[in-house]
């Protein structure tokens, strides 16, 4: 009888063993550390005396607002704030290219479509091809390959020509061309852009400018009646789905234009960060690491080192992030929060590494009955 009760109280033993282990999982990567805030929502956003904000526009330094103002990284950094518009609009300095987002790599702008209209009869009845430059040294930026190079028209071909540089000095043409052609209304299908209606096209780093211009077989004659128009234009890509619609739809072109922008990567000069650290004028702070720009064309940014969020270009640079707030830790941890990172333990009667996201915590087994008991299964008799 005593063995049968020490045989039953082993096996119960063995069972809260293995329902204990089977609650713990390989760690897997951490999902429970709060989201990192982007320099513009940083405690310190722009230079002392500085305005922070055009429109619905957050302005984060190494721009600044104002012309010659001083409150950007250098004069190639100015934007323009234009209070004429109710709201306000952000520009580009002194041009007519609209900012409508400002991120730690993107500046993305309001877009301009090529267009090309025929009458009945094949004549034109507008043409506005489309060009953008930004060549000059003033300016850090260049087209980004989150672009695209789109057609939409069923009797069109347009040619895109742009230089490719180093250091910003001409070194090659860019060409390419996307043409897009239909037969009947029926032909185009709603997301489908491959040539039938629509046509879209890779764009490369390192663009620096471009220009459009229509072709033509038939002057859109035997389309006329549901496409009079044909357009062009470079976005970015992940903006836009082709709706057959479009072709005979007059507002398009305005609809692009306020949905689908144009992304431009930026960087801080032309140098690499190891050429930019051994200069006094190197622009990442504390808490934060430079990134080498990979448009080809030189230049470097700064981001917030791991565990660390804020504007990694001003003083006092980037700080840490209290990973503590999101709880990341599992029901029976602590969480202890550190430079640049977190640490998870158990509480008092647990055992574990404490995290959500790991082994978490499972509570020792505490029997007085059995303070220490070796036994095999086998031996039980």
């Amino acid at each position: 009888m005593q063995k049968k009760m020490l045989h039953q109280s082993a096996i119960l033993i063995l069972l809260r063993l293995s329902l204990a282990l089977s609650d713990c999982h390989p760690p897997t990567p951490s999902t429970n550390t709060p989201p990192r805030k982007s320099f513009s929502e940083a405690a310190t956003i722009a230079r002392p005396h500085c305005r922070t904000r055009c429109g619905n526009l957050t302005v984060p330094y190494p721009f600044g607002i104002g012309l010659n103002s001083s409150c950007s990284i250098d004069p190639s950094f100015e934007v323009n704030c234009d209070t004429s518009y109710t709201p306000p609009k952000l520009f580009i300095s002194e041009g007519d290219r609209e900012i409508v987002d400002i991120s730690e790599q993107h500046v993305r702008i309001r877009n301009w479509v090529a267009t090309a209209c025929y009458n009945e009869s094949g004549y034109f009845t507008s043409l506005d091809n489309v060009s953008f430059d930004f060549k000059t040294k003033a300016f850090p930026y260049s087209f980004s390959d989150a672009n695209q190079f789109m057609v939409v028209g069923c009797d069109d071909w347009v040619d895109i020509v742009g230089p490719l540089g180093i250091d910003r000095s001409f070194v090659r043409n860019y060409t390419s061309s996307c043409a897009s052609f239909c037969s009947n209304i029926s032909d185009p299908i709603d997301g489908f852009c491959m040539g039938n209606g629509c046509c879209r096209t890779s764009v490369p780093k390192g663009l620096l400018a471009f220009s459009s211009k229509f072709y033509t077989l038939d002057y859109h004659m035997k389309v006329h009646s549901f496409n009079p128009c044909g357009y062009a234009f470079i976005g970015e890509a992940e903006k836009f789905e082709f709706h057959a619609s479009y072709l005979w739809d007059m507002g398009f072109k305005n609809w692009m234009i306020e949905n689908v922008p144009i992304v431009l990567d930026w960087a801080i000069g032309n140098l690499t960060c190891n050429q930019a650290k051994k200069n006094g004028d190197f622009a990442c702070r504390e808490n934060s690491d430079c990134v080498d720009s990979d448009t080809g064309l030189g230049g470097y940014r700064c981001n917030c080192s791991e565990g660390y969020e804020g504007n990694p270009y001003l003083s006092p640079g980037c700080t840490d992030i209290d990973e503590c707030q999101n709880n990341p830790c599992h029901e029976h941890g602590i969480c202890n929060n550190t430079l640049g990172g977190y640490n998870c333990s158990c509480a008092k009667g647990y055992k574990g590494d404490g995290r959500k996201d790991g082994f978490g915590c499972v509570a020792m087994i505490m029997n007085s009955q059995f303070p220490v008991i070796k036994f095999s299964i086998g031996l039980i008799k």
